[in-house]
Formats: structure tokens, C-alpha cells, sequence
């Protein structure tokens, strides 16, 4: 029994940091994902995800301009996005960072116009907390799934990643 009070206590701390977080105003997006998982092969296969830098098991890097593959949530979740990661190795597990989240909205009539907010616009309050209307909510966690997605090997625009052992 104490075993399994001990497990669940030093479990919670690692589920607890994935999904959005808020700090000062600016959305932070982090995932844990298990040592099993090929990270380098899930960074080489999504050409649309660019790495500037690998240096001490840290990857970093950024996406310009990435379809959001969720059919969830408000019309606007279904613009291409940006943001910057940083992959690095955590006991074991790998663990993701997004930052700068933006979403690539193209308006007018003919889809002259083209407007990059930060996803803050849509998930932050004026007093920078995260809004808690059903809408904001049901927005978060598609992207959410959609970062999951990408970084965890899915169906992104259409190719297929997968999940490989070391």
C-alpha cells in the first residue's frame, strides 16, 4: 500500500505538467512522452517541424507554418500554425515545450489578407488568465491534441508518423 502511495505521489507531478500552462499572460504548451518513443525519428519525419539547434540532448526549433489537423472546437482552431519547441530528455521520458503559439488566420474574400495572432488573443483574459468559457476550453484542448499529435506521431497533413522503440 505504501508503495502505491508513493508511486501515485511522485506520478502527479509529471501528469500534472502536460497540456497549457500560464505564465504571466504567455501560454506554455508541454507534453511528456515515454523513453520508448523515437523523438528523433518523430523530428526528422515532420519536415514541417525545423531544428535550430541540438545541443546537450536539447532540441530546439520551430514550425512556420503547420496545419492544425482538429476538426474540434471554433473555426478558428482550423488555421495553420507557429510556435517554437524545445524537446529535451527528462528521467528518461522525453519532454516537450511549446512557446509562441500562433495561429495563421487569412481573411477577406479571397484570402488576400493574412493576420498571425498569438494564441493568447484567444485563451487570455485581460487580467492574463486563461478564460474558462466552454468555447476556450473545448479551443484549448483541441490544440492541445493537435500538439500531442504532432509530436507523438499521428496523421500529420496526410503522412503518417509512427512511434518507434530505440
Amino acid at each position: 500500500m505504501k508503495k502505491l502511495l508513493f508511486s501515485l505521489l511522485f506520478a502527479l507531478p509529471v501528469m500534472a505538467q502536460d497540456g497549457f500552462r500560464n505564465e504571466n499572460g504567455k501560454l506554455i504548451w508541454q507534453h511528456t512522452y515515454p523513453a520508448a518513443t523515437n523523438m528523433q525519428a518523430q523530428l526528422d519525419g515532420n519536415p514541417e517541424l525545423q531544428i535550430n539547434t541540438f545541443v546537450n540532448d536539447v532540441h530546439t526549433g520551430s514550425a512556420d507554418k503547420i496545419k492544425n489537423t482538429c476538426q474540434e472546437g471554433s473555426p478558428v482552431m482550423r488555421n495553420d500554425c507557429k510556435f517554437d519547441f524545445e524537446v529535451r530528455k527528462d528521467n528518461g521520458n522525453y519532454v516537450v515545450t511549446v512557446t509562441n503559439l500562433k495561429i495563421i488566420e487569412v481573411m477577406g474574400p479571397m484570402q488576400a489578407r493574412t493576420v498571425v495572432n498569438r494564441c493568447e488573443k484567444y485563451f487570455v483574459d485581460a487580467t492574463l488568465k486563461v478564460k474558462k468559457d466552454p468555447r476556450t476550453q473545448k479551443d484549448m484542448g483541441c490544440a492541445d491534441s493537435f500538439l500531442t499529435e504532432v509530436f507523438g506521431g499521428g496523421s500529420i497533413n496526410g503522412s503518417q508518423l509512427t512511434m518507434t522503440a530505440n
